[in-house]
């Protein structure tokens, strides 16, 4: 048995370590509301000289103003009456009207979705662990609103860290990957299959670029075809608004008005000025931001009906750079019912690419329109996965 002495001694030495770490505890859980706090008080002391900036601004240049005021509206717009990623799928199996592939007319398509977007970088978690996330999710808010609020005082009415979101800098490391491994990849140490979407991509065999009218995948693909791009300055990538994102947040949102100029943006290399001044094509079929009612069914639809217009798309090979979810909702449409795949319920990972054979069954007899089917064995992983 102890004396009470030592017993006594045990016992305070317990709880001086008990109060050691309840402190330590309250140390950690409080510093989120420390930051922000700080935060808050920072934000105060800069609200008038910020205010100032932007009156100032706006005498300059109105129109610049308006513009930006106009971009505010429009997500206001869209967050409240925009559904069109909420649609019906068609009724029935879609493998039921191809009772013979062989009969059925057939493109070579690849999606390559783009590079992590500065708003997936303040709103995503991605691979980041929660508590990174949750510790810097508000200084990262925080340096997105400063962002924004210095586009609007130095009147750059098309630039946005929401709207119609551009690569964040791993955006850029991603499209570079995919870059790395179009010049590096040998096609002789690939199956047939792998080989013939490898000489559609890097252009060996003919095919049709197109691309998304948002600006982080027209970034992805400039970047990441920049040398068959280099290599035959006649390529261009095609702006397909039918590519836009399923969504009602403002990055989902087109910033590039009909047949307008796409210019750099804030983030991207300097490199790529004079191709996106001679190898991006508006004036064919971009028609500027989706419709507030646009109905994502019709888009995909739209899609394939362009794929086999052979007047716009001779080629029989497709390169398309676009969405996570507009990806997703295209597996999920135009696979067979029957089918499995993860491209389903998975996410193509960013700078990721893959390819299938899309096929098409002309004025069917159970209703006399064209329709569409994914042949489920024909997709491949390229790069990247789900």
């Amino acid at each position: 048995r102890y004396p009470a002495r030592q017993l006594e001694s045990i016992f305070q030495n317990l709880a001086v370590l008990l109060v050691c770490i309840m402190n330590i505890l309250g140390n950690l859980l409080s510093f989120p509301y420390m930051l922000i706090f700080f935060a808050f008080w920072i934000v105060s002391c800069l609200v008038r000289p910020i205010l100032l900036a932007c009156v100032i601004a706006s005498l300059q240049k109105p129109l610049a103003t308006i513009r930006k005021l106009s971009l505010i509206l429009i997500t206001i717009e869209y967050l409240l009456f925009c559904n069109d990623k909420t649609f019906k799928a068609p009724d029935g199996d879609p493998a039921s009207f191809f009772p013979d592939f062989s009969k059925a007319d057939k493109k070579t398509v690849i999606f390559v979705r783009h590079g992590e977007s500065t708003w997936n970088d303040t709103f995503n978690r991605g691979d980041r662990s929660k508590v990174s996330f949750i510790l810097n999710f508000i200084p990262n808010l925080i340096k997105a609103l400063f962002f924004e609020i210095y586009f609007f005082a130095t009147c750059q009415n098309m630039e946005s860290w929401f709207f119609d979101s551009p690569l964040s800098e791993k955006g850029k490391s991603q499209a570079r990957g995919l870059q790395t491994y179009l010049d590096n990849t040998k096609v002789e140490y690939q199956t047939p299959h792998e080989a013939e979407l490898m000489k559609i991509m890097v252009g060996e065999t003919p095919s049709h670029l197109v691309v998304s009218n948002l600006r982080r995948a027209i970034s992805t693909m400039a970047i990441g075809f920049q040398k068959r791009f280099h290599r035959n300055p006649k390529t261009k990538m095609v702006v397909l608004p039918q590519l836009q994102e399923m969504s009602r947040n403002p990055d989902a949102l087109c910033i590039t008005p009909p047949k307008g100029e796409i210019g750099l943006t804030w983030t991207d290399p300097e490199d790529l000025k004079a191709m996106y001044s001679d190898q991006i094509e508006t004036q064919q079929f971009h028609t500027g931001n989706k419709p507030v009612n646009s109905c994502g069914l019709e888009r995909m639809q739209d899609f394939c009906k362009i794929v086999f217009d052979d007047k716009s798309m001779p080629e029989n090979a497709i390169v398309a750079a676009g969405h996570s979810l507009w990806f997703r909702s295209f597996f999920r449409t135009f696979l067979p019912s029957s089918s499995n795949h993860i491209s389903k319920t998975k996410k193509l990972q960013n700078g990721g690419c893959v390819g299938f054979t899309l096929l098409r069954m002309r004025n069917t007899e159970k209703d006399r329109k064209d329709h569409y089917l994914i042949d489920p064995k024909s997709i491949k992983i390229i790069y990247g996965g789900f």
